[in-house]
């Protein structure tokens, strides 16, 4: 999305830890938006934009998320088939279970997920790889932008992550908004609770 004349750009990176099973429990990370926004002051963001960059710390791999998130190593597979979750998605609701986040939660933003899947033999090795992800942009779901008058949250919970790049390691996520100023009014405030109250 290209930036409109009002618009303002705001970037933050956060940094979160992946322990020895390649798993992350959902955490957050909180975007300061208190320069922007009060409900004393009628002051608020239509948020139009949301993109997530996510970055490993690993220099060989010029700090590129690796596409696959499983460990690749043949010899360590003793099961056949392996599969690797991540999902990163802003919200002004901080939800307790990650699997209940979804483009149709209330106070949602957006929802990036990344999947990637191993098949393989301990004997023969791999015999197959897969990778998915998808963006649930701010664009598609809110066109006009998502009013918002508190901080943002950004959620992420990974699983099974075991490649080398990202086990036992601290990596991060870049996060870059693209939003209006905007008066909040009444008629706005009202059309937030209700949103809220959807599910």
């Amino acid at each position: 999305m290209a930036k409109g004349a009002n618009d303002v750009i705001l970037r933050d990176r956060l940094q979160f830890d992946i322990d020895a099973n390649g798993d992350t429990a959902l955490v957050y990370g909180r975007i300061d938006l208190s320069d922007y926004v009060s409900i004393v002051e009628n002051k608020g963001l239509a948020i139009k934009e949301v993109r997530f960059q996510l970055r490993t710390a690993t220099a060989a791999t010029n700090g590129v998320w690796p596409n696959l998130m499983s460990d690749l190593t043949p010899g360590a597979f003793s099961a056949t088939f392996y599969e690797s979750y991540l999902k990163v998605f802003a919200s002004t609701t901080a939800y307790e279970l990650v699997e209940d986040v979804a483009i149709g939660s209330p106070n949602v933003l957006c929802v990036f997920e990344k999947q990637s899947t191993v098949i393989a033999d301990p004997a023969q090795g791999l015999l197959a790889v897969d990778s998915y992800e998808h963006m649930f942009g701010t664009p598609d779901l809110h066109p006009e932008g998502y009013d918002v008058v508190t901080d943002l949250l950004i959620g992420i919970a990974l699983q099974n992550c075991t490649n080398d790049q990202l086990k036992s390691k601290t990596v991060e996520v870049d996060v870059m908004l693209i939003a209006e100023p905007k008066k909040i009014t009444q008629k706005d405030l009202t059309q937030m609770l209700t949103q809220a109250q959807d599910l």
